[in-house]
């Protein structure tokens, strides 16, 4: 059986009704995956150590097709937020916070799933 890594995106709608920065960090992790995972599936990547976002982000950007190029620089901030919610505690993560990271990480899915011209 495979998965699909968007069902991330799902888990992390579920977590939005929750109260704690705890339910905050781990749905911006789930957003962040689903559509990461997504992505990846789809690009010929085959690491699958720590540098493999930055290869996906790097593929993405470097990309002839502009909504790629778009894609990638969105995905870029949400691995950056990513990693805020995952390592700096010292840092607050708000609530109005969470439904902005949902729908930016559906709509990164739809620019890299929209088919353009070539730059």
């Amino acid at each position: 059986m495979s998965f699909e890594p968007k069902e991330f995106i799902k888990i992390s709608k579920e977590l939005s009704v929750g109260e704690t920065e705890a339910h905050f960090r781990s749905l911006i992790n789930r957003a962040y995956y689903g559509v990461f995972g997504y992505i990846k599936k789809q690009l010929p990547i085959n690491a699958f150590d720590a540098s493999v976002h930055q290869e996906v982000i790097a593929a993405l950007k470097r990309s002839t097709k502009i909504n790629e190029k778009k894609a990638g620089s969105r995905l870029e901030t949400l691995f950056k937020r990513r990693k805020d919610a995952d390592y700096k505690y010292d840092i607050e993560i708000h609530k109005n916070t969470c439904h902005y990271i949902i729908s930016d990480a559906e709509e990164i899915i739809k620019l890299f799933d929209t088919k353009d011209i070539e730059k």
